[in-house]
């Protein structure tokens, strides 16, 4: 059913890449907001003409007349684009308008002071499973934002997976590292179980439908039982049984400690670009 929040609000989705376009997709699928109240922008015409008749949406390849046609502006371009596309739109920008970036390494404090108005701006980190319905998003207000405007955030975002919310900006060098960049961390687990099924004979292709469907059923027990990890690990691992033998090879491995270390060398990697 149509968002109450959403129902009448005319959206602007500048970028209508891989997460932008999953986002107006998912949006009118979910009938959260009408198709005639999405409008989204891209860098050619001839993409512009793709996306519009992929998606049912107006897409334009003029960012002013979009924002100003909105009310939300989604900016789902990438950082190194970010100060030109702001300077474009600065000026039809209205105080009522809500600003969505979805830019790693480029603050709420950033898009404020090059827009040089007193606009609302809520910061979002999806990550690529929102592709697939099955994404995380962590929300982050900035100086502006109200209550409502991170509800409506929340709206949007809760179309194509879970959302959460901080207060402190600090932290979403560690959201990035972790949320944002954690599904390439999952790919090469699974890729690394499926090269160890076929290292004991089971076929490639089935070797990488049984990781990674042990990896999405494992994922979706912490979520939906609400139990510590490491109680669902012990609740498989049986005494003198197969699985004890397994995590004694990880253990040897040191996998604990290079996934902590991954985490921490992609935060600090987030840190330098947001310098």
């Amino acid at each position: 059913m149509l968002s109450w929040m959403l129902q009448e609000k005319k959206i602007a989705i500048l970028g209508m890449g891989k997460i932008g376009s999953a986002l107006a997709s998912s949006l009118v699928r979910n009938r959260i907001v009408l198709p005639e109240n999405l409008i989204g922008t891209t860098g050619h015409r001839e993409s512009a003409l793709e996306a519009s008749k992929r998606y049912g949406l107006k897409v334009l390849t003029d960012n002013v007349k979009a924002v100003a046609a909105s009310e939300i502006v989604i900016l789902a371009v990438k950082p190194q684009t970010m100060k030109k596309v702001l300077t474009e739109i600065k000026d039809v920008l209205r105080p009522e308008h809500l600003i969505i970036t979805l830019a790693a390494a480029r603050t709420t404090r950033f898009i404020e002071d090059h827009l040089q108005k007193s606009v609302a701006v809520v910061r979002a980190m999806p990550n690529t499973p929102c592709l697939v319905n099955a994404g995380m998003t962590v929300l982050c207000p900035g100086r502006y934002a109200k209550r409502e405007h991170l509800q409506i955030a929340k709206e949007i975002f809760a179309s194509v997976g879970l959302v959460a919310v901080i207060d402190n900006e600090e932290l979403m060098d560690a959201v990035t590292a972790l949320s944002g960049s954690g599904p390439a961390y999952a790919y090469i687990m699974i890729e690394a179980l499926a090269e160890g099924g076929v290292k004991v004979g089971l076929p490639r292709s089935l070797s990488t439908v049984l990781a990674a469907q042990s990896l999405l059923g494992a994922a979706k027990m912490v979520l939906e039982t609400n139990e510590h990890p490491a109680k669902l690990k012990d609740e498989v691992t049986t005494p003198a049984g197969v699985t004890i033998d397994g995590i004694m090879a990880l253990e040897d491995g040191g996998i604990r400690v290079t996934l902590i270390k991954t985490v921490d060398r992609a935060t600090e990697k987030s840190k330098e670009l947001s310098q």
